[in-house]
């Protein structure tokens, strides 16, 4: 669990404040999204190394679905922020440091991971399709590379 202790201690160095840090993480180029962001490697360090076997599967395609659910997270986040001040929600109570913040971050993107794979999720994919479908993808690539 390194990157639980890592990236938020990166995160109060360069953002000390929780309103700025706030601010700033609603935007995709912030260090927290994308590819070698603190997100995913958090997300695949809990799918390798929990004790859920049955997720495990999902380390592997981090980069396929992560993708929708940090556009999932990005709709959400302003309005968790709105009732975090108002005090309506879980993250009311670790928004006052930019430690605590990103550790609820972080484990809230790997809860919102497993929801969009469960099918009493509203928003939720079925991962039969979604192999198919990068898998055709993936052939028209290498196909369109050869010709």
């Amino acid at each position: 669990m390194y990157a639980k202790e890592l990236y938020p201690m990166l995160f109060v160095k360069k953002w000390p404040n929780p309103d700025i840090f706030l601010e700033k993480i609603q935007n995709i180029e912030h260090p927290f999204w994308g590819a070698g962001g603190a997100a995913r490697t958090f997300a695949q360090e809990i799918l390798l190394n929990g004790n859920q076997i049955n997720w495990r599967f999902l380390a592997e395609r981090i980069d396929d679905i992560s993708v929708l659910v940090e556009v999932e997270m990005l709709k959400k986040l302003p309005m968790m922020i709105w009732k975090a001040h108002l005090r309506q929600n879980a993250m009311s109570k670790h928004i006052m440091s930019t430690e605590d913040l990103t550790r609820f971050l972080l484990d809230r993107y790997v809860s919102e991971l497993k929801n969009i794979l469960d099918p009493r999720y509203k928003h939720h994919i079925d991962m039969a399709n979604f192999h198919l479908n990068v898998l055709y993808y993936k052939i028209n690539v290498y196909d369109n590379e050869s010709a």
